[in-house]
């Protein structure tokens, strides 16, 4: 199989798929955090056909085959039973099995913070501000921890308010090591929050009477 973090494949079911899930990335009422999966975004639009497709054999288009291809790492859309209009499964990579960028919004956030870094540890080099003392280096890890500070903060867009794009950095994330007394290098650790993709209801009943 192919490893490739930052690929997405859709295949072409209902016949828009590629830009369906592109508009869903980039659509303004939500965050970079945030899955196309999300269903309070809404439901798709201009899927290419309202019916659901058939193969070769007049079979429709169903949940178990739509969960099969969502397994093999394709990006898909999706709906759910009783409940009108059509969604996206997750947005899914070909991240390794078990890696840390299988959902393509933890990728985002990643790249976000990445950029961010980039650009404050550019202005240091040749700096000699940054430099292996003790007191540099916590200076530094402060500086380099602050896209995270300001990424952690919640949003509020058209009136819905946003957990921040990751959590607050914590003791530790901020790595600053030195190889060589010229090359720094500097390791950072972002956290995303939970998402639920999947919610799983259990009703018990109590013929007690009280």
């Amino acid at each position: 199989g192919i490893a490739a973090y930052a690929v997405q494949l859709t295949p072409m079911l209902f016949g828009n798929e590629p830009g369906l899930l592109a508009g869903r990335l980039c659509n303004p009422s939500v965050t970079i955090a945030d899955s196309p999966a999300r269903v309070a975004t809404g439901a798709l639009v201009n899927m290419g056909r309202n019916d659901k497709p058939q193969d070769s054999d007049k079979r429709e288009l169903d949940i178990a085959t739509i969960k099969a291809l969502n397994m093999a790492r394709f990006s898909v859309p999706t709906w759910y039973p009783d409940y009108e209009g059509y969604y996206w499964a997750d947005g899914v990579t070909l991240d390794v099995d078990g890696g840390d960028y299988q959902a393509i919004e933890y990728l985002r956030v990643a790249d976000e913070m990445a950029r961010q870094v980039r650009l404050l540890a550019i202005p240091k080099i040749a700096d000699r501000s940054l430099n292996s003392t003790p007191v540099s280096i916590a200076a530094h890890q402060q500086l380099f921890a602050k896209p995270m500070r300001d990424g952690a903060k919640s949003l509020k867009i058209n009136g819905t308010v946003f957990p921040g794009l990751c959590m607050s950095p914590r003791d530790g994330d901020v790595q600053i090591t030195w190889p060589e007394k010229d090359k720094v290098q500097i390791a950072i650790v972002v956290r995303p929050y939970n998402c639920p993709k999947e919610i799983t209801i259990s009703i018990m009943l109590d013929e007690s009477g009280e």
